[in-house]
C-alpha cells in the first residue's frame, strides 16, 4: 500500500455513511494544491471527525492509498476552522437577517 501525508482544503460537504455491517464511514474531498482527493474516515473516529472538521477548514492527514485511488485517512489534524466573517455582513454592513426575506 501506498502511504501519504497531505494538508489542504475540505472543499466538500463531510458526509457520514453507515454501512450494512454498522461499521461508519465518513466522506470528504481534499484539494491540495490543484488536485482533488477523494478521502475516507472508517470507524469511530467518523463521528468524531464529523464534528471537528468543517467544510473550508484546513487539515493536515496521514492515510492510505485503497485500489479505488481513495485516501483512507489513519490520523488527522485540524490546521484552521473557516472564518466566515465575510457571509456575516452584506455589502452596505448591516448584518444578514437570520431568516430569508422577500423585498
Amino acid at each position: 500500500m501506498n502511504f501519504a501525508i497531505l494538508t489542504g482544503k475540505v472543499v466538500s460537504e463531510v458526509k457520514v455513511i453507515n454501512t450494512d455491517n454498522g461499521s461508519p464511514l465518513c466522506r470528504f474531498t481534499l484539494k491540495v494544491d490543484d488536485r482533488k482527493f477523494n478521502c475516507l474516515v472508517v470507524g469511530m473516529k467518523a463521528y468524531k471527525f464529523m464534528y471537528d472538521i468543517e467544510e473550508d477548514s484546513v487539515i493536515s492527514i496521514e492515510g492510505t492509498i485503497n485500489d479505488r485511488m481513495q485516501l483512507v485517512v489513519q490520523e488527522y489534524r485540524l490546521d484552521s476552522k473557516p472564518s466566515y466573517f465575510g457571509q456575516i455582513f452584506d455589502y452596505k454592513g448591516r448584518k444578514m437577517p437570520h431568516k430569508k426575506v422577500m423585498f
